[in-house]
């Protein structure tokens, strides 16, 4: 059976971050330069990137070393109904606490199969509490989808512990999203379908969202 998105009910937001060649930073470079196939089309030669430039999809080998990559699991783990989580810190010490978070997800748990944490508030880093990753993982979920203003912990050790906890329950990570602004919905479906290129850790992937108008 196929089906039509009625575009007159529901709108497609681009969630990916736009990458300019030649126009990148040293740690994240996306370099080309023009060249020809046989017959004399035009083609580019990618001469330097990495797999976390851009919009990306981290798997389990991304920390392990081993283990799964992106294209051992099926496509419909890259898509889902997602819930946007716009956390707010605690006092005056600036961290998202268990509370508040469980507070916002709790009554909506087993709804939705991707979160989306975007950062609303003036903190650069805005800090989620390591008691929060635990949960995070309890939720089940098969997407954790998270600016890239927001930081897990503190330091290299809970960076390692938040890929550990996580990744551990086969939940993949999509960073860099962007325009999240343009979220006006706190439920709305997600697509993140990365690259069919094997034995990578990463994928840049396509980030979009369908969300009722």
């Amino acid at each position: 059976m196929v089906f039509d998105i009625d575009f007159n009910k529901y709108k497609l937001v681009d969630l990916s971050l736009e990458v300019v060649p030649n126009q990148t930073e040293p740690e994240r470079p996306f370099v080309v330069r023009e060249g020809r196939l046989s017959d004399g089309t035009w083609k580019f030669d990618i001469t330097n990137t990495h797999t976390h430039v851009g919009t990306h999809v981290e798997s389990p080998w991304h920390f392990f070393g081993k283990g799964n990559t992106c294209t051992d699991y099926p496509l419909e783990k890259f898509m889902g109904k997602a819930l946007l989580l716009t956390p707010k810190p605690a006092g005056d010490n600036g961290w998202v606490t268990l509370d508040a978070v469980r507070a916002e997800l709790e009554p909506r748990k087993g709804q939705f199969s991707i979160l989306f944490i975007r950062n609303d508030t003036g903190r650069r880093p805005l800090r989620i509490h390591m008691d929060c990753v635990p949960y995070f993982a309890e939720l089940e979920i098969d997407l954790l989808v998270f600016e890239s203003t927001i930081e897990f912990g503190q330091g290299l050790e809970d960076g390692r512990t938040f890929h550990d906890v996580l990744m551990s329950r086969d939940v993949l990570f999509v960073e860099f999203p962007a325009n999240a602004q343009a979220l006006d919905r706190d439920v709305f479906y997600v697509i993140a379908v990365p690259l069919n290129i094997k034995r990578l850790d990463s994928s840049a992937c396509r980030l979009f969202a369908i969300v009722e108008k």
